[in-house]
């Protein structure tokens, strides 16, 4: 074999590495994505509960209050449930609520559970006594919170696993090709 083709074997299988590699790093980082996607959705499930016991605030005002301080991920469709809630004859706020949370959920790396647990939320809105209320929204909280602390608990062994299984791809592919 010539200098040349030995050269370019090793360009090959250093490029199916990388690229290997670069892979795992894109999958950890779904992960590190979904996590912050849980946080903020605790955070909004949080506020809106003190909310709703402390303030006494109705879903359009909270989806106000949210417009301005929740995190930069759901912040926008906060302001548009607003704004489009406000228009006469427009759409009920519930069906504002899933249209606008579908949006911003489109390309989240969540599982369908959780893309559903934040899409139906205002239904546990929907009770008229204000114990109820605080009492469904807690349980929501708590399924959040639940389900933030699993992802982060996991997020250290799934990186290492991720890592580990995108090099071995890697070098295994790199044998078959070479």
């Amino acid at each position: 074999m010539t200098g040349t083709a030995v050269a370019c074997k090793a360009a090959g299988a250093a490029c199916i590495l990388a690229g290997s590699i670069g892979l795992g790093i894109l999958r950890a980082a779904q992960e590190r994505r979904r996590i912050a996607y849980l946080r903020e959705i605790l955070l909004i499930v949080r506020r809106m509960q003190d909310e709703i016991v402390y303030g006494k605030h109705t879903l359009p005002e909270i989806c106000l209050i949210l417009a301005d301080c929740a995190g930069p991920l759901y912040r926008g469709c906060f302001r548009a449930i607003y704004d489009l809630a406000g228009q006469e004859g427009g759409v009920s706020l519930p069906c504002l609520w899933e249209e606008q949370i579908m949006l911003v959920q489109e390309d989240a790396p969540l599982s369908g559970e959780e893309k559903e647990f934040l899409l139906h939320l205002p239904n546990c809105l929907g009770l008229r006594e204000e114990k109820q209320q605080a009492k469904s929204i807690g349980r929501c909280e708590e399924y959040a919170f639940t389900s933030c602390r699993r992802a982060e608990e996991a997020y250290g062994n799934k990186k290492k696993v991720i890592f580990s299984v995108s090099v071995l791809a890697g070098l295994l592919l790199t044998v078959l090709l070479l």
